[in-house]
């Protein structure tokens, strides 16, 4: 979901249009609407998850991460994708559970890229369940989306460094794992990177 928020002149009165074209008022009406539900729903998405099981880290009501670093049983046994495979449906929601909140907190923590990273989190989940990487290699369109791929392959412990002084990058890395099979920057090379590897496999050693 995309939210769109529009200035408005602070003189303007939404009950009492200045404009005289009936058609021009209910069109400035609209918008001063339409801005009051984005602005509800910017409200909405700061209030704290709640979960049959607890709170999972989150925006609280007041605008700020939890402090301390929400439980995450599930996600405490998986240091590997090997860890996942023999994961439940079940148990791989809440995993993408543990991954977001695992994500917002640490973010909160380092700073960093955090909506592109939580947008991935059940694909990279998925990826990790369905392919065996490193022998499958998957490439990041976006390297900033590939906070929860570094958590999943080994990197967990690491990421209280993430853009920090010889810590981990911010995008994905190939010095740093052998699960980053390339070097990402912010998008639109992951087709050709794509075909590189493609080509490389591909093509006769001999060549």
């Amino acid at each position: 979901m995309a939210l769109s928020a529009f200035p408005f002149p602070s003189h303007v009165n939404r009950s009492t249009p200045t404009l005289t074209d009936p058609h021009k008022s209910t069109s400035l009406s609209s918008m001063f609407w339409g801005a009051d539900l984005c602005c509800q729903s910017l409200h909405k998405l700061n209030q704290a998850k709640k979960r049959p099981g607890g709170i999972f880290a989150s925006l609280s009501e007041s605008g700020e991460y939890h402090s301390q670093r929400p439980p995450t049983p599930l996600l405490d046994t998986v240091n590997y994708p090997i860890h996942m495979k023999n994961l439940s449906i079940k148990e791989l929601k809440q995993l993408a559970d543990e991954l977001r909140s695992d994500v917002v907190f640490n973010v909160s923590k380092t700073g960093g890229h955090l909506g592109s990273s939580l947008g991935v989190v059940e694909l990279t989940v998925a990826l990790h369940y369905v392919f065996n990487a490193p022998q499958d290699r998957i490439l990041w369109d976006v390297g900033h989306q590939s906070y929860p791929h570094k958590i999943l392959t080994g990197r967990r412990d690491k990421m209280h460094t993430m853009r920090q002084t010889n810590g981990l990058a911010g995008f994905t890395k190939r010095s740093e794992s052998e699960y980053d099979c390339f070097g990402t920057g912010h998008s639109s090379t992951t087709i050709s990177a794509g075909l590189g590897n493609f080509l490389l496999v591909s093509i006769p050693r001999s060549i």
